[in-house]
């Protein structure tokens, strides 16, 4: 698969010869950083760009958060997130997150996934629960 999108690539930047075709595709890449998905989503995430994209999380946090765990909920619906800090459950920064406004639809945030988080246990110690956490100001 990946062999096939360089070979794209390479089809569409091979007549670039002109300065300003340059500049064109160089706006067009800038534009479309952070919605071009890699990989397949289910879910909320199908044809998102996911949360850990958007912020551009290191490696280090991404493999540890739950949200990037295959997860079909919103990242503000999962408690353990790195962005809700050692309680796993303090929604007030997902309100000012660029993820959440993007795609939250002004919604109020209720956990909905409860992990034990990135300080927490293992991947398999994880359970679903629907708790009535909910953001400051939610509706």
């Amino acid at each position: 698969m990946a062999d096939r999108k360089i070979e794209q690539i390479r089809e569409i930047v091979s007549g670039i010869a002109e300065l300003d075709e340059i500049a064109e595709v160089d706006r067009v890449v800038g534009e479309a950083k952070g919605r071009i998905l890699m990989e397949s989503k289910s879910g909320f995430w199908a044809g998102k760009t996911p949360c850990w994209e958007m912020v551009r999380c290191p490696e280090t946090i991404k493999s540890e958060c739950p949200a990037s765990k295959g997860h079909s909920v919103a990242c503000w619906e999962i408690a353990g997130t790195y962005c809700k800090l050692p309680s796993g459950h303090d929604t007030s920064i997902c309100e000012v997150c660029r993820v959440y406004k993007r795609w939250g639809s002004g919604e109020a945030i209720a956990i909905k996934l409860d992990t034990t988080g990135i300080a927490g246990a293992a991947p398999a110690e994880t359970h679903t629960k629907t708790a009535t956490v909910k953001a400051r100001g939610g509706k």
